[in-house]
Order: structure tokens, then C-alpha cells, then sequence
């Protein structure tokens, strides 16, 4: 157990569907320590690997007033949510040459990012090094952050999490890893929120405040277009 907050990330995943957004939601192993049975925005702990792949470039896109200017701490973050929801969902957020996604919803693909996601999680292989291997490079300017949220003293196990918004990629596919992640859903803010109230499923309060700022919006693009006005 730890009492000071590990830095960790979470991403709220987006995608139209016909008047609405769907935002992605995880539940969470029952016999894991950390919120059990809960569902979460897929996300993790900072790693030191996550601090190894910087874009200065990219800077000019984002508002670093929330992490004191410091673009290396901002694209850790950024990273840590890529690399975590990659290892949970299977959604790769990473972008070749052209600035496109890399197709993941056949067999062969899905087969193919499914065994370098368990090599991965086990630790055999960098995220970078798969990276790399693929030609991709992280879609850091597609991350949107949104609020910061730190676990009260109180708790023994603590973090202190960045929330960013990104939208869905086409032509990829959504699994759960079957180890800390048992289940998802792609699901309206509101609808999670009523769940919720009828005790149907489990929620903590940034995931709560993260729905009710989501659920103002019909459109991921409106979302976006707020969260870069917001800088």
C-alpha cells in the first residue's frame, strides 16, 4: 500500500452514435484491491518508460498551465493513458506517417496487437519498442485533458490522476484484458449516470463529474472544440 499519490492517467473515449455521444467504461476485477467491480475510464500508473518519448513540436497545441509548463511531466501523462488504454482495451492511440490509425478489426490485426498488448502487460516488451516496430508514433495532439483528481488521505491506496478525453479510433476494436478488466460498455453519459443512481453499477465521484461534464454535449467533436477553448 502506498499513502502518497502515485500520478497515473485516465481517458474518457469517445464516439458519436446517432443523436448522442457513448463514452467507453471498464469494470474492474471483484477481487482487486483498487475498486473492485467498479467501472472506470481504462487508465493506469505512471511508468518510467512513459517519461522516454517526447514531442516538443506538439507543445503549441496544448495548455500547459496545469503542469507548470512542464511538457515533459504533460506528455507522461499523455503517454501513461496511451500505453494503459492499450494494455486494457485493446484501443491503440498511435499514428503512422500519414497521421493515420492503424487498422485493428480483423482477425489478423486484432491477433497480431493482441499478443504484442500481452507482451506489453507482462513486461517483455517496451511500448516504445512496439511502437517503433510498427512505424507508429503516439497520438499525443489527440488528447484533450479535462480535470485533475487526487484520492483523499484517507484511502491507503492513493493516486493522483489526469483525466484527458480523446476520441475513438475507426476501424479498431474494443476487449477488455481479462485480468484487471472483466467487462465493458460503451454507454451515454447520462444512461451510466442512471445506472448509477439505481445502484446498477458502481461509480466514484470523478468518474460521476466526468459524466456530468460529458453529458452537456451531443457531438465527441463538441467536446473537443470546448476542451480547446477551454486553454
Amino acid at each position: 500500500m502506498f499513502t502518497s499519490p502515485r500520478r497515473a492517467a485516465t481517458v474518457a473515449i469517445l464516439r458519436n452514435t446517432g443523436n448522442n455521444i457513448e463514452v467507453l467504461l471498464m469494470k474492474r476485477h471483484g477481487k482487486d484491491r483498487f475498486l473492485p467491480d467498479y467501472y472506470v475510464f481504462p487508465g493506469g500508473a505512471l511508468d518510467e518508460q512513459d517519461y522516454e518519448i517526447v514531442f516538443p513540436e506538439l507543445i503549441n497545441n496544448h495548455n500547459l498551465k496545469d503542469f507548470k509548463n512542464n511538457s515533459k511531466e504533460y506528455y507522461a501523462y499523455i503517454m501513461c493513458g496511451i500505453r494503459e488504454t492499450f494494455e486494457e482495451s485493446g484501443i491503440l492511440f498511435a499514428s503512422d506517417e500519414t497521421g493515420n490509425y492503424p487498422f485493428i478489426n480483423n482477425n489478423e490485426s486484432v491477433e497480431k496487437f493482441n499478443h504484442y498488448r500481452e507482451r506489453v502487460f507482462t513486461q517483455k516488451l517496451l511500448f516504445k519498442d512496439m511502437l517503433a516496430k510498427e512505424r507508429l508514433s503516439p497520438a499525443a495532439d489527440n488528447f484533450f485533458y479535462i480535470s485533475r483528481w487526487i484520492t483523499p488521505p484517507l484511502f491507503h491506496i492513493r493516486y493522483d490522476t489526469r483525466f484527458f478525453a480523446a476520441v475513438m479510433p475507426e476501424n479498431q476494436e474494443t476487449s477488455h484484458d481479462g485480468n484487471e478488466l472483466v467487462d465493458f460498455d460503451w454507454i451515454e453519459p447520462d444512461e451510466a449516470l442512471n445506472r448509477y443512481r439505481d445502484n446498477r453499477i458502481k461509480l466514484v465521484m470523478p468518474t460521476i463529474k466526468t459524466l456530468e461534464f460529458l453529458s452537456r454535449f451531443h457531438k465527441a467533436e463538441d467536446v473537443i472544440t470546448h476542451l480547446k477553448n477551454k486553454s
